[in-house]
């Protein structure tokens, strides 16, 4: 198959969807690779690099009129939408069911590609491809935010020694993201208060199985504040977070809405209202980048280092802080990916879902029309499960994408 690396467009991010060594083991089993000029730079790789591991280096133009597997890092922008069209298999982070308007979805989808996010790929809800950029994220967003309370608070959180008054965090969510941002926080000697949806003993348990540990009472050895979500009366967990944020220095979203809490019965987590209550020029961070979501006052920018004041509080939101360290990035996303590349091109796209269930859970789009039902949910859009895509194709669109079904 031939296989394309696209150069990432969007500001600030320098990561790149393939390394040199992996477009050589894919050269040394049959397939052609095709980088875009200055792709990989970014990320420490140069054109060179490629060229030394057998992959031919060449315009955007002739890439996407040579590959048929397109790779990519970061959804794409709407001046790429005319670049795909039905032969083209895209793979890269989608994230149908997040920021993107609804015009754009429709036209982007329009373009008739097969369309498979890296986060949507997985089962039992464990999402290789998405969790190494979470883990890291939340690293990241924890590192920054202390950066900017020393910065624009003048409070230096850490308190590993005891001269040091230290600082308070408010971390929302016990995720990949959150625990990220916990160990990160908690090593460092911040006092901390964590909201989470279930008790003492789930976090002990989902902090053990994420660090390696056994048996760590990770809340007791803290000292961290535990406020645990009442899904059933969410105005009691607003009032507790309220009575908090006066002495919170920082305060991180590390948790994505979930169906059970839709926007009728939950508006917001954390409102303007409760944002006004913390003390001047503190920190507000939502890690997971999703628009006035469970924080009213944050909204997703590109820029790395860009952060902006509303209610007399910082707020930062980027919404690619792993391209902050962008070889890391590339390096532990592509570990993750480099699997499903080999066997998309080794088997054809088609195949490879039907064969691999974590594969097919990631088709979010595919002849024009939305397959992935929580995008489809969220969107309020029309849904079409992929099997029956499938089975109504014709042979001739089979011939076009280089596969048939039995």
């Amino acid at each position: 198959m031939n296989i394309g690396v696209l150069k990432e467009i969007k500001r600030d991010e320098r990561r790149v969807a393939l390394q040199p060594a992996q477009a050589k083991d894919l050269f040394k089993l049959g397939h052609r690779v095709y980088v875009e000029v200055g792709a990989g730079e970014g990320a420490g790789f140069s054109d060179a690099d490629y060229q030394a591991s057998d992959a031919s280096v060449v315009p955007k133009e002739e890439l996407l009129g040579e590959a048929r597997l397109l790779l990519k890092v970061k959804a794409p922008l709407r001046s790429e939408y005319e670049d795909y069209g039905p032969h083209h298999i895209l793979f890269t982070y989608l994230h149908f069911d997040e920021n993107i308007a609804t015009d754009d979805l429709f036209k982007l989808i329009g373009r008739g590609f097969l369309g498979i996010a890296y986060e949507w790929v997985g089962t039992a809800g464990q999402y290789p491809l998405l969790e190494p950029m979470s883990r890291l994220t939340g690293y990241l967003f924890a590192q920054r935010a202390l950066e900017l309370c020393s910065k624009e608070k003048g409070i230096f959180c850490v308190g590993n020694e005891k001269f040091l008054r230290g600082g308070r965090a408010l971390i929302i969510g016990c995720g990949n993201i959150g625990l990220s941002a916990f160990k990160y926080l908690s090593n460092l000697g911040v006092a901390l208060t964590i909201v989470v949806t279930g008790s003492r003993d789930d976090f002990n348990q989902r902090a053990n199985a994420r660090f390696g540990t056994e048996g760590v009472d990770y809340i007791g050895a803290s000292d961290a504040n535990l406020i645990i979500m009442d899904k059933k009366d969410c105005s009691r967990t607003h009032d507790v977070i309220a009575a908090a944020l006066p002495k919170t220095d920082i305060l991180l979203n590390c948790a994505v809405r979930r169906l059970d809490l839709p926007k009728h019965k939950m508006e917001y987590l954390v409102d303007r209202s409760m944002v006004r209550l913390m003390q001047k020029n503190s920190i507000v961070c939502d890690c997971t980048a999703c628009d006035r979501d469970m924080i009213e006052t944050c909204i997703s920018f590109e820029p790395l280092y860009h952060w902006y004041r509303e209610e007399g509080v910082v707020h930062y939101n980027c919404d690619h802080i792993p391209s902050m360290v962008p070889n890391t990035a590339t390096q532990l996303l592509t570990a993750r990916t480099f699997r499903y590349i080999r066997d998309i091109a080794d088997l054809g796209s088609l195949q490879a879902m039907i064969g691999d269930e974590t594969l097919r859970n990631g088709v979010c789009c595919y002849g024009g029309h939305l397959t992935h039902a929580l995008s489809a949910d969220k969107k309020g859009l029309p849904y079409r499960r992929l099997g029956d895509l499938l089975r109504e194709m014709p042979h001739s669109q089979q011939e076009v994408l280089g596969f048939r079904l039995n």
